[in-house]
């Protein structure tokens, strides 16, 4: 474990953004269990007092001290030198008296694994699925992954860089697998079975952001839109929003639904349903609702927590809340997007008195699954908790429930202009900032869901944000693998901005060096956003770290991509590149492809495989004369033809 000697106490962990403290310190990245990049000069930084002198040392055969000094913020970096992938090992941090050893060190490589809720996606939601699949072998499904390494940054936003994060390393066998990102455990499983070394994974993901705010204030700021919006943020007038909160709630209460009593500590909720939290409204007695819900729990405050201020820690609600202690509204969380933001309330030392309390809250749903979001802390702490002084009191198990108000008699919500989750820079501060420079080989990504309200600017922002990270890891050409959109139907009609967001996406692919898109246009689910199948986007991703980093030459990772459209004689000739063989329909029938004449109007066209398997024919009827073509142009369509390789055409249009 890791050893602070003489001082033991100071174990404990640090508030992130705290550079002040006098003693030997380290950012949490820095812990037992971690991996650090094999063969590489490994930044390590952290704080003492300014001018003190820290040395380094690892325990690997050959190793060199290493030395550093403390500037006038008493902040310090060196550069440790790693031997070839092994472990464990051990590292020492010295400044006088003072010594941290870093204990159970592994040496591999390490990816930092980001993005929105496709990534943030644990392997214990998909487990069972993944088991049941012949295509993830046995070690895989059964956990058997002591050597690979997770690192879960917690959801945090930031108006400006933290230095630091509350987090810890975790190893990715067992039980403690579950809470790891199931597309990260599997890239990491890929690349395992084929390396045999340590991997280490930094996962910072969030469910439903955008890439403006993984991106930093320097760069989108070059964005006027977003520019627009931090500089309305800065001059937010606070009790401004405050009035309209509170607006907000006067009119949600609705006495059809509901009585002023439904908070109170005394009102009598024995008539009322129960369930079992944290969990969805729809795998319990409220079922398919849009709108409020109401819950209460009673709960027993000991006697040494008397008059003293408590954290109340709720799950992820989807998607609004406000919360009451005792019948007293203590807090609430209306911010666009709040549906994946782990609810920190404090609950006021005047309102707490030992014995019997009741917590109330209202959960408002706009569409889609509502409730408490049944996720594992990252800590392994109770996700739904009272605590005070690092003791908890568990609030997970059964909650009384009363379904409300439907959404469609509730007001608008009022728009917050403060920093959220989706904020410009908000995540590149508060998840992307406190590991850097951390030593990484490359990044892989999965997002752009989230984009689509804005998908012609994503053309531009999302290559911005790679170059973004890696001028801030100092590495020009930082490898960058991604995922392309998988089919999904969005509601309210297909507006082609899916297809928009995909093609700026192999924009990127094709102008960015060392870069890689992964294909998902055959395993995506157009009813669920969150296809199940994470095994194998893991897999492709990997894929190109094989073919290009690894040495694994004959790896193919690319589907077929069009190379020219010919017309001839009323039909139209695709041919394509990364064919590998010969084209192959996927299933019954080729579709999903359409044509359009010189008047641009696109209507389904009638395709066939060209005679040589290397290319697509495609006619129309209704267009005399086809010179151009599209495949997959839609939100929820899916790929109908693969390459000899089996990895599926990517969408196209022609110019």
């Amino acid at each position: 474990m890791l050893r602070l000697l003489p001082a033991a106490s100071l174990l404990l962990l640090v508030p992130a953004d705290a550079a002040s403290a006098a003693e030997l310190r380290l950012p949490a990245v820095f812990s037992d269990g971690m991996v650090l990049q094999r063969e590489s000069s490994a930044p390590i930084w952290g704080w003492a007092d300014p001018g003190d002198q820290i040395s380094l040392r690892g325990s690997w055969p050959g190793a060199a001290p290493v030395t550093a000094a403390a500037d006038a913020s008493g902040r310090w970096r060196a550069e440790l030198a790693t031997p070839a992938a092994g472990g464990p090992f051990s590292v020492e941090v010295t400044s006088g008296d003072e010594t941290l050893e870093l204990s159970d060190v592994l040496i591999g490589e390490v990816w930092l694994c980001s993005g929105q809720s496709n990534m943030e996606w644990t392997l214990d939601l998909i487990l069972p699925a993944a088991r049941r699949s012949e295509a993830v072998n046995e070690r895989t499904a059964n956990l058997d992954r002591a050597q690979v390494r997770f690192f879960d940054i917690p959801q945090t936003t930031a108006e400006a860089p933290r230095e630091d994060c509350n987090a810890r390393w975790w190893t990715a066998s067992g039980d403690d697998s579950l809470r790891c990102s199931a597309v990260a455990y599997f890239f990491a499983c890929a690349l395992q079975d084929r390396l045999d070394i340590p991997i280490g994974l930094v996962v910072s993901a969030w469910g439903g952001t955008r890439a403006e705010a993984w991106t930093s204030e320097e760069v989108v700021q070059q964005f006027p839109y977003h520019a627009a919006t931090l500089e309305r943020i800065r001059n937010a007038d606070p009790d401004q929003y405050a009035s309209a909160v509170e607006s907000f709630w006067k009119r949600v209460d609705d006495s059809r639904y509901w009585t002023k009593s439904f908070p109170s500590a005394d009102f009598d909720d024995e008539g009322w349903d129960v369930q079992v939290l944290p969990a969805h409204f729809e795998s319990g007695p409220v079922g398919d609702h849009d709108g409020v819900v109401w819950y209460r729990r009673r709960v027993e405050v000991p006697s040494d927590w008397d008059a003293q201020e408590l954290e109340l820690v709720l799950s992820p609600i989807d998607d609004m809340d406000e919360t009451f202690w005792n019948g007293v509204s203590i807090a609430s969380t209306l911010a666009p997007g709040s549906h994946a933001q782990v609810r920190r309330y404090r609950v006021p030392a005047h309102l707490v008195t030992a014995g019997q309390a009741v917590i109330a809250v209202r959960a408002v749903d706009t569409g889609g699954p509502g409730g408490f979001a049944p996720r594992a802390d990252p800590e392994g702490r109770p996700p739904i908790r009272l605590s005070f002084e690092g003791a908890d009191l568990d609030l997970t198990g059964e909650w009384r429930v009363r379904r409300g108000a439907p959404v469609r008699s509730l007001p608008s919500v009022p728009a917050k202009q403060t920093t959220n989750q989706n904020t410009p820079a908000a995540l590149f501060n508060g998840m992307i900032a406190p590991i850097l420079p951390f030593g990484i080989r490359g990044a892989i990504w999965y997002q752009g869901e989230s984009n689509r309200y804005r998908a012609e600017e994503y053309r531009e922002l999302f290559p911005a944000m790679i170059s973004d990270w890696r001028a801030r890891w100092e590495a020009p050409e930082l490898p960058f693998y991604f995922v392309q959109l998988a089919p999904y139907g969005y509601g309210g009609g297909d507006d082609g901005k899916t297809a928009l967001v995909r093609e700026a996406q192999a924009l990127a692919a094709r102008e960015l060096p060392a870069t890689g898109m992964a294909l998902t246009a055959d395993i995506g689910n157009a009813r669920d956003i969150h296809p199940v199948n994470k095994w194998t986007v893991g897999e492709r991703l990997a894929l190109f770290a094989l073919r290009d980093l690894y040495g694994f030459a004959g790896t193919v990772a690319e589907g077929p991509r069009l190379r020219r459209a010919v017309p001839a004689g009323g039909e139209l000739s695709l041919e394509f590149d990364h064919v590998h063989g010969s084209l192959q329909a996927i299933g019954e029938q080729i579709d999903q492809f359409e044509v359009a004449g010189e008047d641009g109007v696109y209507v389904p066209a009638v395709a066939r495989l060209s005679e040589d398997g290397q290319g697509v024919i495609l006619s129309s009827p209704a267009v005399e004369a086809p010179v151009h073509a599209r495949y997959l142009w839609n939100d929820a369509g899916y790929a109908s033809v693969m390459g000899g390789a089996g990895l599926p055409m990517a969408p196209f249009r022609t110019p």
